[in-house]
């Protein structure tokens, strides 16, 4: 009879631990309200967060209090995703000045190379809304290749699983219009504020060859931001597809109806000896509703 109590003792206590585990896993997805320097010490390690556990019902809001500051030590990169009542905020808290990424030191990347340097970037997340969050290039950063090619920058996770439904607005994006080095497609040339590409991050020189609607890059949506010191503002390269374009990058917006909504892009291009073209806004294979 001992023995046998002891067996059952071992099974209950097994199948508790087995049920506790299992509602930490569910606990463990994040969702409510956090802030930074109360839940999180930076905006990297809720990123980092979100990519483990993924978002829970309701989603999640970030809380960024102004004046804060980051320095990145890489590309920051979301790979998690959020849905239409499970959202992703990642925006601004209090009055004063927005808070500010500053670039790691030193990039490899060109455009022209397959993994290019970046500062913040969105890898098939969908419903994810930046707000208020600038981003600068590291003053470190002076000549390439240690320039940023992109600052928020979107790519596919697959040829089923692209960008949609993502806001970045409310933000200022200084970079450095040094970089005006030749990009190879689907990569525009030199640097980009904001960069929405037709590729995995990966490979950032290779198109994509889409195979499903969900792997398009879809009503992202880009207001009220300034973007500066940059070789393009803001640059959109989709997939090339064919009638009926099922399976085209559409509905992404730069700006809107409204004149508010307008994005002001200045001091661009103009690097010294500059090779290539600048532009405030370049798109390719683009497709509108």
């Amino acid at each position: 009879m001992r023995n046998l109590y002891a067996k059952n003792w071992i099974k209950s206590s097994l199948i508790l631990v087995g049920f506790l585990s299992f509602t930490n896993l569910i606990q463990a997805q994040v969702t409510g309200v956090k802030t930074v320097g109360i839940d999180y010490l930076t905006i990297q390690a809720f990123v980092t967060d979100c990519n483990a556990t993924g978002i829970g019902a309701g989603g999640t809001t970030l809380l960024v209090p102004a004046g804060y500051t980051e320095t990145a030590t890489g590309v920051i990169t979301l790979l998690a995703t959020g849905t239409g009542s499970d959202t992703i905020l990642i925006q601004k808290s209090g009055a004063g000045a927005n808070p500010v990424i500053t670039s790691y030191i030193g990039g490899v990347g060109t455009p022209g190379t397959a993994v290019q340097d970046g500062v913040f970037a969105l890898v098939g997340s969908d419903y994810v809304t930046i707000d208020g969050i600038d981003l600068a290039e590291n003053a470190a950063n002076t000549t390439n290749p240690s320039t940023m090619e992109y600052g928020y920058g979107m790519f596919k996770a697959s040829v089923t699983d692209g960008c949609q439904f993502n806001n970045i607005r409310n933000c200022t994006i200084t970079l450095n219009r040094v970089n005006n080095a030749t990009g190879t497609a689907p990569a525009f040339d030199g640097s980009r504020g904001i960069n929405v590409v037709n590729s995995l991050i990966t490979t950032q020189t290779t198109s994509l060859t889409i195979t499903a609607a969900t792997g398009a890059n879809i009503s992202n949506r880009f207001r009220t931001n300034t973007i500066q010191n940059v070789n393009i503002g803001i640059a959109l390269s989709g997939f090339a597809d064919v009638t009926p374009f099922t399976f085209a990058d559409t509905g992404n917006s730069i700006g809107g109806a409204a004149l508010a909504f307008g994005n002001t892009i200045i001091n661009f291009g103009g690097a010294a000896a500059a090779a290539n073209p600048a532009a405030g806004v370049r798109t390719l294979n683009q497709r509108t509703l």
